[in-house]
Parts: structure tokens; sequence; C-alpha cells
């Protein structure tokens, strides 16, 4: 599995829930403390559902999933 690219906004590295594959998504959410989960703004546009880069790499090193759990097979 690969690991997200952070975005900087204000000098700060950020993901998008919305760039993780879905099982991923969903378990990091689960995983994640809701305050975490920022709407941020830049240029004045709004980026929804980000988080810190810090928080994503340290659960993408500890909880992710396997590639395996990624993959589905109709074998």
């Amino acid at each position: 599995m690969t690991q997200l690219i952070p975005i900087f906004i204000d000098g700060k590295r950020w993901i998008q829930l919305g760039q993780l594959p879905a099982k991923q998504a969903i378990r990091f959410k689960n995983w994640l403390p809701k305050n975490r989960i920022k709407n941020l703004r830049i240029g004045g546009m709004e980026v929804k559902d980000c988080v810190d880069f810090a928080s994503y790499d340290y659960w993408f090193r500890n909880y992710k999933i396997s590639s395996s759990d990624s993959l589905t097979s109709d074998f």
C-alpha cells in the first residue's frame, strides 16, 4: 500500500481523507479522534476533511490495513 504525499497549507503538512482508498479511509477515521478532522481555507477555497500528516503518518506506519485487505478477488 502506498502512503499519501502531504499537501502544504500555511506551512503545515496535511492529507485529505477523500484521497484515501475507501477501506483505508474508514479504518483511519474510526481510529482518529473526531477533533483532528479540519476544514481549511487556501486561496479563498475551502478544503474539507483534512488531517495533519503527522497523525496519518503514525497511523499508516502502525495500524494501516495490509495490502491484501485492500484487494478483492473473484477467485
